[in-house]
């Protein structure tokens, strides 16, 4: 039997739309959208973003040492901690961006912010990593690509922002990187195996 969700939402009234759609796109730990949304959001936001003068940029965001955190205080104090973290991050944003926040994975987040240079991206991390280390129980670490000065294609965006979350990992954590064209071009040339 093949269900046809917009068939079904057609028929209810606005507040049960947005009901059942919260209930779909959103993480129920955080409130933030989850990794699904975000599957579904980035095509379209990166034709969007094609548009905007500056591009945008995409930021991933890890919880450091979170199994070890969650090993020494337990799984309830990690999902405080998760809903810390992800308020954290809202409140440094601007309105306009908090829109566009994603609980990645179980302690990733990203988040895609339009019309912004890679320097001014940069900045929006490093505001993010700081106000973390200020008010929550752990750091994080961001990686940052951006499409138009960095990539070019949606893989290309997302891949760049995850290699650049690893450079920080790998440089002692708490840290926010940017992924370059230059270091792409060097692992064409060299390719090795990526350290988690």
């Amino acid at each position: 039997m093949t269900v046809n969700l917009d068939e079904i939402l057609s028929k209810l009234d606005p507040e049960e739309k947005d009901f059942i759609a919260a209930l779909i796109d959103k993480d129920p730990l955080t409130g933030v959208y989850n990794r699904r949304k975000f599957d579904r959001d980035v095509e379209l936001l990166v034709a969007v973003y094609r548009r905007t003068q500056k591009g945008s940029a995409l930021l991933i965001i890890d919880i450091d040492h979170f199994k070890k955190f969650n090993d020494q205080y337990g799984h309830q104090r990690g999902d405080q901690v998760l809903i810390e973290v992800s308020k954290c991050i809202e409140q440094s944003l601007r309105d306009y961006d908090r829109i566009h926040i994603y609980r990645y994975g179980g302690e990733e987040f990203v988040v895609m912010i339009p019309d912004v240079t890679t320097k001014d991206a940069k900045k929006i991390g490093e505001r993010l990593r700081q106000k973390v280390e200020k008010t929550c129980p752990v750091t994080i670490s961001i990686g940052i690509s951006h499409y138009r000065e960095i990539s070019d294609n949606l893989e290309t965006l997302v891949s760049d922002a995850d290699r650049a979350l690893y450079q920080a990992k790998r440089k002692a954590r708490n840290r926010v990187e940017v992924y370059s064209k230059v270091e792409r071009e060097e692992e064409n040339i060299n390719p090795g195996p990526r350290k988690p």
